[in-house]
């Protein structure tokens, strides 16, 4: 049994919003104007036409993501940011607005919609369908910003980033510091976390709450089992290993299974920013990156499981409601 079937017992909370849900619409529609702007002004400078069709692949998700996000701001009544200009045009172009420079700044601001999407994830806790629409967006802008990255080492756009320098040279490219850092980071919070949910798991006292640890503690092992054969292969050392649990000597009856739900909540949320930094730093290996999508997108679909679950069972936080929506 996993967690996916012991939340069909969920029951469909009204299509209400909280205060931060509302302003996370607001915020996000605000970044993906700008975002459109900018696209459509940097068009008037390439030069490549490679270049041109995937900021345009860029621009189409981009007004994708403004429709939906537009359709729930009017549903919600909430107050919307200023639509920006259809679109921008220059007459003439300026050489020295090189494809180079436009790389960088696209590449920026990807990053910058990366945060603002990771932490509408995190904060969106009320509204399952919005939470929903915003991991969508989080994993297509993902994919868009794997193009980014990929087409820009094609055209020599990036620069060179410090190497690890005992790692074992049998890799089609060599491995970064912060590629070798993440490897090592990612070991150890699976190991915390899997000490923490042993520990939590002789404490449960609810039979499913118990079973999804259990099935947490299955699927973070074979993670971490994974990330140590790498660790090996790439010469990256490895953290001691977590103790064996034991039987405590503290009265269970002390420790609730809602305050156990709330700390693997936060872990979950630190595993999920986890993740999203290791993509963004991991700047030389395409497989490696791939690696830590598979990974978030994992986790994504874990943490939106176990955010239902504690909601059926009335461990999560109620935030303040803002309104209803438009009938």
């Amino acid at each position: 049994m996993d967690i996916g079937s012991l939340i069909k017992k969920v029951i469909k909370r009204e299509d209400s919003l909280d205060i931060q849900e509302s302003f996370n619409i607001y915020n996000l529609l605000r970044a993906r104007y700008v975002s459109t702007q900018t696209v459509q002004l940097f068009k008037n400078f390439v030069h490549d036409v490679g270049w041109e069709i995937i900021l345009d692949g860029f621009q189409k998700n981009f007004e994708k993501q403004i429709k939906n996000l537009e359709e729930l701001g009017k549903k919600f009544r909430i107050i919307m940011p200023n639509r920006p200009p259809m679109d921008v045009k220059f007459a003439t172009r300026i050489n020295d607005i090189t494809d180079d420079y436009i790389y960088k700044k696209i590449y920026h601001d990807l990053v910058a919609q990366l945060m603002s999407l990771i932490h509408a994830v995190r904060s969106t806790s009320t509204n399952d369908n919005l939470r929903n629409i915003i991991i969508q967006d989080l994993i297509i802008h993902f994919e868009d910003f794997d193009t980014l990255y990929k087409f820009g080492k094609l055209k020599g756009w990036e620069e060179t980033y410090p190497v690890y320098k005992i790692s074992i040279n049998h890799l089609e490219e060599q491995l970064s510091t912060s590629e070798a850092f993440h490897i090592w980071d990612h070991i150890t919070m699976r190991y915390e976390q899997i000490e923490l949910i042993s520990i939590f798991s002789s404490f449960a006292h609810d039979t499913e709450f118990k079973v999804i640890l259990q099935h947490g503690l299955y699927i973070y092992n074979r993670q971490v089992k994974d990330l140590e054969q790498l660790a090996l292969k790439l010469n990256v050392p490895l953290p001691n290993r977590p103790a064996l649990p034991v039987t405590s000597p503290i009265d269970p009856e002390t420790i609730t299974d809602k305050f156990m739900y709330r700390i693997i909540l936060s872990w979950e949320l630190a595993s999920l920013d986890a993740h999203v930094r290791a993509i963004i730093e991991t700047i030389r290996n395409d497989s490696l990156r791939k690696l830590w999508t598979g990974l978030l997108n994992a986790e994504l679909a874990y943490y939106d499981k176990y955010l239902k679950y504690g909601k059926m069972k009335g461990w999560t936080r109620v935030v303040p409601t803002y309104g209803e929506p438009v009938t």
